[in-house]
């Protein structure tokens, strides 16, 4: 069944949107355009009628002056063979019909007029129809190819879009792979969009612990958070009695370079812990974040840089992590009491 545009991939979403909004643009400019059009050839239209009109009155004028109606008759069946009117009639001053040429059969007619004058007086008027037929076809192959372009326009926004979508996509894929825990790999149902992805793996971080939490004032009389990484070095209890002695010197220098790399990177003092443990201090506030942040940051660092180190060499660096957190107060071999921090108790 396929997903809906909500679910679907954010190239698709972006893709449509983007095309949606060309073609609704599109749209309104040909309903602008053929207003604009229609308005025209009207006025051009009922402009070129009433010239007709008043050509064809000119031109019988002097025939109906001698009263030569077949003059006339004539004149009107030459007009509508020569010119674009349909119909051509002419009038007496008292409406009666001196002469008519041609038949008006089109679906849309217009009819414009025009007096006959003979000398200073009207002898009566010229009627005129003309079929605008073809200029409404014309406007509408007009209107139907300004369609076609404003489809064609939308397609081409939604391709370039769509690829473009794709490159945003791959890169939130690679930023929710990125962060997604061992226990998220195996789901049988991912969402269709990547957003939605990113968000749900970014949600299954425990933030808790990873979100930097504000230091207290640093006073004499308050705690200073201390936060220790210890690494169990499994790997190295296993090459211990199968490697000789220098193979096993460059296998500690290469743990050691890692480790230490992690360690200053997060501001984190490296020690030695018997047997077959290193153990890394961060102690107080640093711009990184609080204490627990960078133990935390600086073990999946380690992690990270194993598993891309592994490959390039012949040893494993498997290794068990734990992490704890302690709080340090003032006190030593003078006097614990500030430290202790009870004085809100007997209050």
């Amino acid at each position: 069944m396929k997903l809906p545009l909500q679910n679907s991939s954010i190239s698709q979403q972006l893709a449509v949107l983007a095309a949606g909004l060309c073609l609704l643009v599109s749209l309104a400019l040909v309903t602008l355009a053929a207003i604009s059009t229609g308005h025209m050839q009207a006025q051009q239209q009922e402009e070129y009628g009433y010239a007709l009109a008043r050509q064809i009155a000119t031109r019988i004028g002097t025939s109906l002056e001698t009263g030569d109606l077949l003059s006339v008759s004539a004149s009107l069946q030459r007009f509508v063979e020569t010119s674009s009117a349909e119909e051509v009639a002419i009038f007496d001053v008292e409406g009666k019909a001196l002469g008519q040429a041609g038949e008006a059969l089109g679906q849309s007619l217009n009819q414009y007029e025009a007096p006959v004058q003979v000398e200073s007086d009207i002898a009566g008027k010229v009627i005129i129809t003309i079929s605008t037929d073809s200029a409404g076809a014309s406007r509408l192959q007009f209107v139907l190819s300004l369609l076609g372009l404003a489809i064609l326009l939308s397609l081409t926004v939604y391709v370039i879009t769509r690829h473009l979508g794709q490159r945003l996509a791959g890169r939130m894929l690679g930023l929710a792979g990125a962060i997604t825990l061992d226990d998220q790999g195996d789901d049988p149902a991912p969402p269709g969009n990547e957003l939605a992805l990113l968000a749900r793996n970014i949600g299954a971080l425990p933030m808790d612990l990873l979100r930097t939490r504000s230091e207290p004032n640093p006073r004499e009389e308050n705690y200073r958070t201390t936060a220790v990484l210890y690494l169990h070095l499994t790997s190295l209890a296993d090459y211990v009695d199968t490697l000789d002695e220098q193979a096993l010197h460059r296998y500690t220098d290469r743990l050691h370079h890692l480790v230490l790399a992690a360690a200053d990177f997060y501001a984190g003092d490296l020690q030695v812990a018997r047997q077959f443990g290193l153990a890394i201090y961060f102690t107080g506030p640093n711009g990184a974040g609080s204490a627990a942040f960078r133990a935390a940051s600086c073990a999946w660092l380690i992690q990270a840089a194993a598993r891309e180190l592994e490959p390039r060499m012949r040893r494993s660096l498997s290794m068990a992590m734990a992490i704890s957190q302690s709080e340090l107060g003032a006190g030593d071999k003078a006097d614990i009491y500030p430290g202790l921090y009870i004085q809100h108790t007997l209050d």
